[in-house]
């Protein structure tokens, strides 16, 4: 058994390998669809390998119905002729993935309300930015509306 990291949490993957005469790749490709997305690989014997699920869970049970929609609607949105692949496979893996720590400098903000008004804790680089934003001599006159 492998030791357990209290620094760490599992992010699930799930991936279909689809078979189809009908589309032609020569690189894998990735695909920034704005809810979901996705790469392809293309593989020997007409396959292609597609995924890009990340869901937070630790569980390696078989593709949920919920993934496989997704997944084969996005590869629908990349080339409809995934429309009519083959399924000749699905899987699922769970990789390792850092815990957000208070002490770690990450770029995405964190919001916590504190009366009486809300804090914003972010990266020292984020953190740079929005105090230079908000106190930069051409704000200084703005009137907000809320005020």
């Amino acid at each position: 058994m492998a030791a357990v990291d209290d620094r760490l949490r599992g992010v699930r993957g799930e991936m279909l390998i689809l078979r189809t005469p009908d589309v032609s790749l020569s690189r894998p490709v990735r695909l920034l669809h704005p809810r979901f997305p996705l790469y392809a690989v293309p593989r020997a014997d007409m396959q292609f390998m597609i995924g890009a699920t990340m869901i937070e869970s630790q569980s390696a049970g078989p593709v949920t119905a919920r993934s496989m929609m997704e997944l084969l609607g996005a590869a629908y949105a990349l080339h409809p002729a995934f429309g009519e692949a083959e399924i000749v496979e699905t899987g699922v893996g769970v990789r390792p993935a850092a815990l957000p720590v208070a002490t770690r400098a990450t770029n995405t903000p964190r919001f916590t309300h504190a009366a009486p008004a809300a804090r914003v804790r972010a990266s020292p680089t984020t953190g740079s930015q929005v105090n230079n934003s908000v106190h930069s001599p051409k704000r200084r006159n703005v009137r907000h509306a809320c005020s």
